[in-house]
């Protein structure tokens, strides 16, 4: 995008917000959105595609939003939604804009609200001699700033982290359904892994990821419809029994021929209920890595590293989570295949969401064994394992 489109794109991003927030309207994009998104879905019957950034790809979509006005919507939507797509080329894209300008909008007038400025703590166990990582129970109620790669001014860690997958997740990546549910990212348990550098008394936050404990299992992502449906594929590994009852107490019942010819559903439910003390379980989620590009492979060891050992330090035992990262699975399944009877990561179902040949897995972190990994394997060496298996994978 040229200097001249990015000052325009500003431009309107501002003056409608200005416009929502005198109509006391802050969800009108949203809204008109919504009502492409239920058009759209209901064109194509059945070949609907739940992904929103595929679904306003359709031809359907290009051939209905910014040439045929919704019938159901003011009619002034309709010149809204024509500059937003003339500006960002499509209407997802104009959202997410927004909420970057809003959170660094809103965080700004915190700071400039916020009298106390004085120096917090920062202490924190370290990592590679320069990197702090901790687990923060509310980043809420957390008044530290930090710095960003998103954004000039230091912000405070639940702006900040809300920024970066805003940045990450959503811009990168286009996973715009996450738009709809910001606010989860600016509250909570979180892990933080951050850096200091000379230039600043603030650090930069490297990498985040949201904790949810089992009392909330029910909202788990991980037991989302989504991520339980027939479409993934589950995954038997003889020594995922085994190491499960090396790292935590288990039901006796709790056997590897329970778990044949059952379902992912059944396999992920099972192995779930099967663990005696569930405050040694948790959820991790939304993993961010960002920074310096040409650093991102080292940044994204660094945080596994640093989200194994904090979340051991805090007395769990398991991590229920979702990868897709191609260099965390390669490495995963290598210490797999080399020391089966340490695996730090036991694999239960996949699938091939996009259908673009990355698959995403579901599985559970074995903390005392990623710890192990991670302690023993250095920067380098991690790198060698995970090209030795990508060679081997791609021979046979």
């Amino acid at each position: 995008m040229g200097p001249h489109k990015k000052k325009q794109c500003d431009y309107f991003i501002e003056i409608f917000d200005s416009y929502c927030n005198k109509t006391d309207n802050p969800n009108l994009l949203q809204q008109i959105i919504e009502n492409r998104k239920m058009f759209i879905s209901s064109q194509l019957g059945e070949s609907s595609i739940g992904n929103l950034a595929d679904l306003f790809s359709t031809q359907t979509a290009k051939d209905t939003i910014g040439k045929q006005a919704s019938p159901t919507l003011p009619k002034h939507y309709f010149l809204i939604e024509q500059i937003a797509l003339r500006l960002f080329g499509c209407l997802l894209s104009c959202w997410t804009e927004l909420e970057i300008f809003r959170t660094i909008k809103n965080a700004a007038l915190s700071f400039s609200h916020c009298t106390n400025h004085a120096h917090h703590s920062y202490n924190s166990p370290v990592i590679n001699e320069h990197y702090h990582y901790e687990i923060v129970a509310d980043i809420a109620l957390d008044t530290r700033l930090f710095h960003t790669a998103f954004c000039e001014q230091p912000l405070r860690l639940s702006d900040a982290i809300v920024l970066i997958n805003i940045a990450t997740f959503i811009k990168e990546h286009q996973w715009y359904e996450m738009l709809g549910m910001l606010n989860i990212s600016s509250k909570g348990e979180h892990f933080i892994l951050y850096q200091f550098n000379d230039k600043s008394a603030y650090p930069n936050i490297i990498s985040s990821a949201l904790i949810n404990s089992p009392s909330t299992s029910r909202n788990w992502l991980f037991f989302d419809d989504f991520f339980q449906s027939p479409k993934w594929q589950p995954i038997q590994q003889s020594h995922s029994i085994f190491n499960l009852k090396c790292a935590t107490k288990v039901s006796t019942a709790l056997s590897q021929s329970q778990l044949m010819n059952k379902s992912s559903y059944d396999i992920e439910k099972g192995l779930f209920s099967s663990i005696l003390d569930h405050s040694k379980v948790c959820e991790a989620i939304r993993l961010t890595v960002s920074g310096d590009k040409s650093k991102a492979n080292f940044h994204l060891y660094l945080a596994q590293k640093g989200l194994a050992n904090a979340l051991k330090e805090s007395g769990r035992d398991m991590v229920f989570t979702i990868i897709e990262k191609p260099a965390m699975v390669l490495f995963y399944q290598s210490i797999n295949i080399h020391t089966p009877e340490a695996a730090p990561y036991l694999f239960t179902s996949a699938q091939d969401i996009n259908k673009n040949g990355i698959v995403t897995y579901k599985g559970i972190w074995v903390l005392n064994n990623a710890t192990l990994a991670f302690n023993q394997y250095n920067f380098k060496e991690y790198n060698v394992k995970i090209i030795e298996l990508r060679k081997l994978l791609r021979n046979h």
